[in-house]
């Protein structure tokens, strides 16, 4: 019984969220590329691809086969002594042969297939790397939306509880004489207001809590423990300025290029294969075989030292007409090398304008953060002046209402603006490795 529930209460801790204290975006980003589906997948692909390479190395080498059989003929057979046909008697013939079979040359056909399998395989792995990019820079984005929606649920609980606060000292102010009654209407409807405020943010972070479980491949708990310790001179470097030296090296480096480039390459040798199919081919054979028949005279060892039968060949294959069956293989090859160019040029112009576009829109979060905190020190100020005067009875609760909800508006927009600026800045870092 004790064992039993041990197994359960073990069950119970494997199958929820993984033991962490703070889930940091590295230790998101790890576990993301450890579990997710896609990665996995591809490498099974890289596996395929690696097993297609092998058949293709092991294409240059000799096939040797060995045979071994047993014949039984109950009709006619031949007197292997007198060479006379022997009717109706049951004779029983023994063979075995040593077969080897090497292509000498088959228009280089197997070494460009060989050339293209390897350049297939590093397709492959740069595939996945595009891949970790890709889920890297998705699961920032989730990451910081979350640390986002959490700041914006917390100001959003603090905003509630200050106007909370408010309307009770409206209240009593209303008791004094000091505000009128339809000041307190005007608090329970900012209250109320302020209170749905909280109920959307607080739904913002669990749908942020799901997108970067689904990208992590878990299924999170609402208390899902991010680390959101980010330093404030994260969001205060400035953006940098990219040149074309640089842009054109980061290019190079990202492996969505490299990738389409040793696609190029890999296209480039199954053309060539398919041209050697158009050039004679030479191969060489030998055998080494021998049998026993009991219509002859001699047991099994004599006959098979008697009967043996070495053996070699050329045989020189000169292809002059397939139903165009090889000028269509070139044909398709040539077609695929082709589109093959067309999308690395098409992937090198979408990485171009990634990389541009990231550096234009890091430098214009940066003009919007710097913009947005002038604008937050302002509506702090603003706020703090109108409420001093509604304290006293020199400002109306609609005046204080309308200076609490640009403050709300400007702390929003400050905050996504700095979040915002962080994830740029990363994704720089990004296309900089």
């Amino acid at each position: 019984m004790k064992r039993i529930l041990f197994i359960l209460i073990l069950l119970a801790f494997t199958t929820r969220l993984p033991a962490q204290e703070r889930w940091t975006l590295e230790e998101c980003i790890r576990y993301g590329m450890e579990h997710n589906l896609d990665l996995q997948a591809q490498d099974i692909e890289i596996a395929a691809r690696k097993g297609v390479l092998r058949q293709r190395v092991a294409a240059h080498f000799p096939v040797i086969q060995a045979t071994v059989g047993q014949e039984y003929n109950w009709g006619r057979s031949v007197d292997m002594q007198e060479l006379v046909i022997i009717r109706n008697k049951l004779t029983k013939a023994t063979g075995a042969s040593l077969s080897a079979s090497f292509p000498l040359f088959d228009g280089f056909s197997r070494h460009y297939a060989r050339l293209a399998a390897r350049k297939s395989v590093e397709e492959a792995v740069l595939d996945a790397q595009s891949l970790k990019r890709s889920l890297t820079v998705d699961i920032t984005r989730a990451y910081l939306q979350l640390m986002l929606s959490r700041q914006i649920h917390a100001c959003a609980r603090e905003s509630h509880a200050a106007i909370v606060q408010q309307r009770e000292r409206t209240a009593r102010l209303v008791e004094a004489g000091s505000q009128p009654k339809s000041a307190l209407n005007e608090m329970d409807a900012q209250v109320a207001a302020e209170k749905a405020a909280v109920v959307e943010a607080g739904c913002q972070v669990r749908t942020a809590i799901l997108t970067l479980g689904r990208l992590m491949n878990l299924i999170p708990e609402d208390d899902f423990p991010a680390d959101d310790t980010f330093r404030e001179e994260d969001a205060l470097r400035p953006a940098p300025l990219l040149t074309a030296v640089q842009v054109e090296d980061w290019l190079w480096q990202d492996p969505r290029i490299r990738s389409a480039k040793t696609g190029i390459e890999a296209m480039e040798y199954r053309h060539s294969a398919a041209k050697g199919a158009f050039l004679p081919s030479l191969r060489l054979a030998a055998g080494y075989g021998t049998y026993y028949s009991s219509a002859a005279e001699g047991d099994l060892r004599t006959q098979f030292g008697e009967n043996r039968n070495p053996s070699l060949s050329f045989q020189l294959v000169i292809p002059i007409f397939d139903a165009l069956g090889r000028f269509s293989q070139a044909r398709q090859a040539r077609l695929d090398l082709d589109l093959a160019r067309l999308n690395a040029a098409r992937v090198k112009m979408q990485v171009e304008e990634e990389i541009r576009g990231a550096a234009i829109e890091a430098d214009n979060c940066c003009q919007r953060y710097l913009s947005a905190e002038e604008t937050l020190q302002a509506m702090q100020e603003l706020l703090s002046v109108t409420e001093a005067k509604y304290n006293l009875g020199a400002a109306s609760a609609l005046d204080y209402i309308v200076a609490r909800n640009q403050h709300a508006k400007a702390r929003s927009d400050f905050l996504q603006a700095k979040w915002q600026y962080l994830f740029q800045l990363k994704l720089l870092e990004y296309y900089r490795r």
